[in-house]
């Protein structure tokens, strides 16, 4: 059995003070614990190496492996108190940015489980976690938020409640007593669950979705394969034109030569960052959908049948050859990635804090579309 690595509250307090008087701006949280296998990726590396008292900073993109887990305890700059827990086999995102004149948190989820304990510590602060469309707004409780690899979402509480707003507009409350769950494709609904069965009803929940997949998994798979070939090569032609942009490149060299941005008012850095935001957006727009098919395909490898991989696919492909061509294009594509989320930072860096826009506000079609197998 795995355990976590722990560090002594006066050497955690320590590093906190250090860490907030060199990068308080960009700073979301500090590593508490760790377990198994887990990476950051963080100005355009994946950084596999991660410690006690490491900062998590905005933007950076956190994965975890099948026997990985990271708790993050928040700090002062997210106006919260608490801690976001990035269980094993998830990918989670995670920005603090001021909005209004407090500070507003975000995290996404772009596969697996992250459990979420926070109170506010003054003021009107946010905390937002969102997963597709359906975003789950807290002041201060203690939650759950699993997405399945159909895409089925699970929110359970223990303390407080959670608003899980869907891409309808609909909104319901998980409380204790009352899980909020999804099957992809359709509405937000309520299931009472006592607290005192919740894990038993999460394992159930998860083996359902798990069953599922097997069920029809050629056919789920042939799904994937044709948005995962779409998807990469409108993702590979945005992100080349990113990395060929002038801007990003004087921007990296700034990075790597230690300066510090200009002010956002600066005319010159106004002009550069219209250069960028219509790269950025043009990355977004399909990373957005790609990222969660990509890495579902990553996650569901193991629940393949055997019985399914000599088995056809609409371009030919057996579905052990996609699979095999998945896991070539991988570190690729997930490099493309990092590289977006340096811009993105780096942008921000430039702009008080702040992305150019609002995103996320796509409708995730891959899994609602007619015929589909995740709305069955």
């Amino acid at each position: 059995m795995h355990t976590f690595k722990r560090v002594s509250f006066i050497v955690y307090l320590l590093i906190v003070l250090e860490s907030f008087a060199f990068s308080a701006q960009n700073q979301v949280g500090i590593v508490q614990e760790i377990m198994g296998t887990v990476t950051v990726t963080r100005n355009g590396q994946v950084l596999s190496k991660i410690d006690l008292g490491d900062p998590i900073q905005n933007y950076d993109l956190i994965k975890t492996g099948p026997d990985g887990g990271l708790v993050i305890g928040l700090t002062a700059e997210t106006g919260m108190r608490g801690t976001l827990i990035v269980k094993p086999k998830s990918v989670f995102t995670v920005k603090t940015q001021v909005v209004n004149g407090s500070p507003a948190t975000e995290g996404d989820v772009l596969g697996g489980s992250v459990g979420i304990k926070v109170k506010k510590i003054a003021g009107d602060p946010a905390l937002n976690v969102k997963t597709g469309n359906t975003v789950m707004g807290v002041r201060g409780t203690e939650f759950v938020v699993i997405v399945s690899l159909n895409n089925g979402l699970l929110v359970t509480c223990t303390d407080g409640k959670v608003a899980c707003t869907g891409d309808e507009g609909d909104e319901l409350y998980a409380v204790p007593g009352q899980v909020v769950a999804r099957t992809a494709g359709e509405r937000l609904k309520q299931i009472p669950v006592a607290v005192s069965s919740l894990e038993d009803f999460q394992n159930r929940w998860n083996t359902e979705e798990i069953s599922a997949f097997k069920a029809s998994a050629v056919k789920a798979l042939d799904q994937y394969a044709r948005s995962y070939l779409r998807y990469r090569d409108d993702f590979r032609a945005a992100s080349d034109d990113l990395a060929r942009e002038q801007v990003f490149l004087q921007w990296k060299k700034e990075f790597r030569d230690g300066l510090e941005p200009a002010s956002s008012k600066d005319v010159q850095v106004m002009k550069q960052k219209a250069a960028m935001v219509k790269k950025l957006m043009a990355v977004r727009q399909v990373l957005f959908f790609f990222e969660r098919i990509y890495y579902r395909l990553d996650e569901i490898q193991s629940y393949i049948p055997g019985s399914a991989l000599k088995a056809k696919l609409f371009n030919g492909q057996t579905v052990q050859d996609f699979i095999r061509q998945v896991a070539s294009e991988k570190s690729e594509l997930e490099r493309r990635s990092a590289e977006y989320r340096f811009a993105l930072a780096l942008y921000a860096a430039r702009n008080e804090g702040k992305e150019p826009v609002s995103l996320g506000e796509n409708e995730d079609s891959f899994f609602d579309e007619t015929d589909s197998f995740f709305k069955e």
